[in-house]
């Protein structure tokens, strides 16, 4: 199974200050990828000093994302909840029936990946509702967040306008015929994503005898598609500023189902290791 643990290192202490330290030796295996999906090439930690090392930077990360409350948040799921749902589910059915404490199948093999690494991309993924009106959504919005309504000329005016921050939102709506382009700007350290879907919920709530629908959408040219048309309105949503990933989740929970992906499907992670947990 794939399973992605993010780490809030900003320094880059652990990944990337490892890897430099293994790339002398050789690699454990180097192979190209299939689907123009470039190449790979791992390093094998096995000596104590690198073992240290991690425990270590482990040590000191942990330190420096503790909570108020004593707790420590370390680790994000960033892909491959199912995958750790289901090993845990293993487990626990495993130890109970051996009346184990430990073992192989005890342990998930995971990926540490920083979210500061740069080729880790966050793409938000937009909203589209259907079977209401913009205009009285996009108040709503506004009631319910704050912030100034701005009408802007065209797509790439919008897109500029939304791309540029992390806080502000766009909404785009057929009114009497005419496309309308209009910005919820906004100033918020919070993931926007976090703001704007209990809001989305609430308004789908309180519309519910018009049986209104969600659906969310990856690009930008989805958004501007369905929202020309009549009775839907898409909403584009700015990048996810990584520096503020692991403080929101800290201040305010999880966050909302489809909130962002991560890169684009040649960029994705190739199985490329496996553990034996059963003989």
């Amino acid at each position: 199974p794939h399973i992605m643990l993010l780490v809030d290192d900003p320094e880059k202490k652990l990944v990337e200050k490892l890897g430099e330290k293994t790339q002398t030796e050789a690699p454990l295996y180097q192979t190209d990828l299939m689907m123009d999906s470039g190449s790979i090439t791992a390093w094998k930690i096995h000596t104590e000093k690198q073992f240290t090392y991690i425990e270590e930077t482990l040590a000191e990360l942990a330190q420096q994302n503790k909570q108020k409350d004593g707790s420590v948040f370390l680790f994000a799921v960033g892909d491959g909840n199912h995958s750790l749902a289901t090993a845990k589910a293993v487990w626990d059915s495993y130890k109970t029936e051996q009346n184990l404490s430990d073992h192989p199948a005890r342990y998930a093999l995971v990926e540490i990946v920083n979210i500061y690494d740069a080729g880790l991309t966050f793409e938000p993924i937009h909203r589209v509702i259907f079977d209401i009106d913009g205009k009285e959504l996009l108040a709503f919005c506004q009631k319910e967040l704050g912030g100034e309504i701005l009408f802007c000329e065209n797509e790439a005016e919008l897109t500029e306008a939304v791309e540029s921050s992390s806080s502000n939102f766009g909404f785009v709506y057929n009114h009497e015929g005419k496309i309308c382009y209009a910005l919820l700007k906004n100033k918020s350290e919070t993931l926007a994503v976090s703001r704007l879907q209990p809001v989305l919920d609430s308004y789908l709530e309180i519309h519910a005898e018009k049986n209104p629908e969600i659906d969310y959408i990856h690009g930008n040219d989805e958004v501007f598609r369905l929202g020309g048309k009549n009775a839907a309105t898409s909403i584009l949503l700015p990048p996810i500023a990584k520096d503020s990933f692991f403080s929101s989740i800290s201040n305010n929970g999880p966050l909302p189902r489809k909130s962002f992906s991560m890169g684009e499907a040649s960029e994705k992670r190739f199985y490329m290791e496996c553990r034996k947990l059963f003989s």
